[in-house]
């Protein structure tokens, strides 16, 4: 089988699409014949060694989202069978195993079955962005009645916040670098008001920052600060009785299904990808470095 890996971190000229050890199937896993993934942030960080794998060696497989083929499935194994289609996350940072692969075995509690009528290069965009958008929705504590900012509001993290708020009926306020992002925010959900560059001081009682950017001196005293990118909680968060907060995913094929029935009610969208080969990886690296709205999603 086929791969996009690495033996040493570098960037993207240090991977290479390349035959690879076929994987073997542990217990409570299930194999799974690749479809589509998706590129995301936390791959760039890691091939260029920003994010050390903390399991596994070299050489290592990219890639965190999967959609494809159920191929094989463990002798315990009772809730998926060969033949289907499952959307399914990989923690990689954390296992050193990456989805970029013609086959990857992945444990059975980490997916869930995908739905008929989406294709799976969209489905490919769920996994890591909607995850991490639900845990920092959960992490907010009760539903809040005041209004959140979420900061990086357009990207794919921050616009699965901004859509998961709003089905609870809370207030969103969005932070977005250009005015080019804050018009694509109307057709992601309702947004009460959309800053650009900076957002009002001591204003929000609650903010999800889905960019890793400072936004603490928007919080008010005693207000909660949400990362979804590790390493960039503010110092200044935890002054004043603020409450900070880092969102650590895990791999959830529970969550997951709770993802999808909110695609299949409409509360919950995602938006056509740039899709690219897997074996076109070098090209899929730059368009995902130049994207203008749209994810980059790879296919078998």
């Amino acid at each position: 089988m086929y791969a996009v890996q690495f033996d040493f971190p570098g960037g993207r000229e240090t991977l290479s699409y390349r035959e690879a050890i076929e994987p073997i199937l542990g217990t409570g896993e299930v194999m799974i014949g690749f479809e589509a993934s998706s590129i995301n942030p936390a791959d760039v960080k890691i091939s260029s060694g920003r994010i050390a794998p903390r399991a596994g060696t070299s050489p290592f497989t990219l890639g965190w989202d999967l959609v494809g083929i159920v191929d094989k499935v463990a002798p315990d194994v009772d809730t998926f069978r060969v033949g289907d289609r499952v959307i399914g996350m990989s923690t990689m940072a954390s296992t050193g195993r990456g989805t970029w692969s013609q086959l990857v075995a992945l444990p059975a509690t980490s997916l869930a079955l995908a739905p008929a009528g989406i294709e799976p290069t969209v489905l490919a965009q769920l996994p890591l962005a909607g995850l991490t958008a639900l845990k920092a929705v959960d992490e907010l504590g009760p539903i809040p009645d005041q209004a959140v900012l979420v900061v990086g509001a357009a990207g794919a993290v921050g616009s699965c916040v901004v859509q998961l708020l709003a089905r609870l009926g809370v207030e969103v306020h969005a932070l977005v670098r250009t005015h080019a992002q804050g018009d694509a925010l109307a057709s992601v959900g309702p947004v009460s008001a959309v800053y650009t560059g900076e957002a009002p001081a001591s204003s929000f009682g609650a903010i999800i920052d889905a960019a890793g950017i400072d936004a603490a001196y928007a919080l008010r005293p005693g207000g909660t600060y949400v990362t979804c990118v590790p390493g960039t909680l503010p110092e200044s968060v935890g002054a004043n009785g603020a409450i900070g907060v880092t969102v650590i995913v895990p791999e959830s094929g529970t969550n997951l299904a709770t993802l999808l029935g909110y695609l299949a009610d409409g509360s919950l969208n995602l938006g056509e990808p740039s899709v690219f080969r897997l074996s076109d990886i070098a090209t899929a690296l730059m368009a995902f470095e130049n994207r203008l709205g749209r994810r980059t999603v790879l296919t078998s």
